[in-house]
């Protein structure tokens, strides 16, 4: 078996065996390689026809997870990556009708280069365009003359899982709306100086009840 020769080595010892006047010793020392490569690449242009002899089928079990199987895995995980691998394994099951266990998707992951590690979570709905134009605008304005509403308060919304799958090197990225449930609100108007004013209720915060704030927070504001 010939060694990991560059191909420019392999044609050029193709093109002085096609020759025939060259000994194996004179190729490997215009080649500069061993007389033993000259001869494997020989001998496989005899059985072959090829500078290289045909790569075999490893033995063994067929993979469980096939080719197709993992790149829709990997697509399902690039658009989800916090997905489990029970819910993996579901997943091929409703897709291809097959039964894989969560350690054969486990080994398969990480052979293929992937890992679990924290989530980073972007919001859907954040938009490049606006920020910057917001700055913009909010440039022309002092400190003192900014007001800002800032909606908070508690709510059951259940814990988001802080790690998913990805490929080594590369941080899970999951894009979702962030909702919010039912909860208590705080609506506070912030200035420089502090508080300016805020609203604690139950329930949601709609357009009425926003806009309704908003006229309460000009009788405290100048022109």
């Amino acid at each position: 078996m010939a060694p990991n020769l560059a191909l420019a080595q392999r044609e050029q010892i193709h093109a002085m065996l096609q020759a025939g006047h060259f000994t194996g010793d004179q190729i490997a020392k215009v080649a500069g390689c061993s007389s033993q490569s000259v001869s494997a690449i020989r001998s496989n242009i005899r059985a072959f026809g090829s500078l290289r002899a045909p790569f075999t089928t490893a033995p063994g079990r067929p993979r469980s997870i096939t080719p197709t199987m993992f790149d829709a895995l990997k697509e399902l995980l690039l658009q989800k990556p916090d997905r489990q691998l029970d819910e993996l394994a579901a997943f091929l099951q409703e897709e291809f009708d097959v039964d894989v266990s969560t350690s054969t998707i486990s080994r398969t992951l990480i052979a293929e280069g992937w890992s679990k590690k924290m989530i980073q979570r972007k919001a859907k709905e954040r938009n490049a365009d606006l920020r910057d134009k917001y700055l913009h605008e909010l440039s022309a304005f002092a400190s003192y003359h900014l007001v800002y509403i800032d909606e908070s308060g508690c709510n059951r919304r259940v814990g988001l899982r802080r790690t998913g799958w990805s490929p080594v090197g590369i941080t899970p990225v999951q894009t979702e709306r962030f909702h919010q449930g039912h909860r208590y609100h705080i609506l506070p108007a912030y200035t420089q100086d502090g508080v300016l004013l805020a609203r604690i209720y139950q329930g949601s915060t709609d357009g009425e009840v926003f806009e309704d704030f908003l006229g309460e927070l000009l009788q405290w504001c100048g022109r």
